[in-house]
């Protein structure tokens, strides 16, 4: 069933405002104008801990995408292994499967949960906050490098990977196929900025 995409004769419910904390100064923007999508960017908290950064405006409404989010039926359409008790300090696991070049399974605490706007599991965060067109959707993940694995290697991998969910987030929002496979998209040859080597 293909979701309403809002118009501009159907204003979205305004929501309070919503500050990204994993926004820093030096933040690249990337953007590739062949794509639909953009492009996620590397930052660099002030612990010196590095993250990735997506932003994406969506035409759907902050309750449409919250719940593609965390209603599990829709959950599973665009990202299946994810599993998380609506609550606050609640567990969750992610298991990305068997082809995926970072760790396979992580699980951890549900460090926020504020419907319709916020959902952070362990370090993987997504805030959502209308917009005159619908939601705009910030997502954000703080790297976990090994040492065998340089700070670039993973945010490659990681940029390429939560790239390519947001895509079949999209997708889900759209009632499109679910386009499992997909490419990812390379970002080996994109400038990462900050110094990252």
């Amino acid at each position: 069933m293909a979701r309403k995409r809002l118009t501009g004769s159907r204003q979205p419910r305004q929501a309070r405002d919503v500050v990204s904390w994993g926004m820093i100064e030096g933040r690249i923007i990337m953007k590739d104008r062949a794509a639909e999508a953009p492009f996620g960017t590397l930052g660099k908290l002030a612990d010196g801990r590095s993250y990735v950064h997506f932003e994406r405006l969506l035409p759907y409404s902050v309750d449409q995408v919250w719940a593609t989010l965390t209603e599990q039926e829709q959950l599973d359409a665009w990202m299946p292994g994810v599993r998380f008790e609506r609550r606050l300090g609640g567990r969750y696991e992610i298991w990305f499967g068997g082809d995926c070049d970072g760790p396979a399974h992580v699980s951890g605490e549900v460090v926020a949960y504020e419907p319709p706007h916020v959902l952070q599991l362990g370090t993987i965060r997504w805030e959502l906050a209308a917009t005159d067109r619908g939601c705009r959707l910030i997502f954000t993940d703080v790297l976990v490098v090994p040492e065998d694995r340089t700070v670039r290697e993973i945010a490659n991998l990681v940029l390429a990977g939560w790239h390519h969910y947001l895509d079949r987030l999209d997708e889900a929002l759209a009632g499109d196929p679910i386009r499992t496979d997909a490419p990812e998209p390379d970002y080996r040859k994109r400038d990462l900025g900050l110094g990252i080597a």
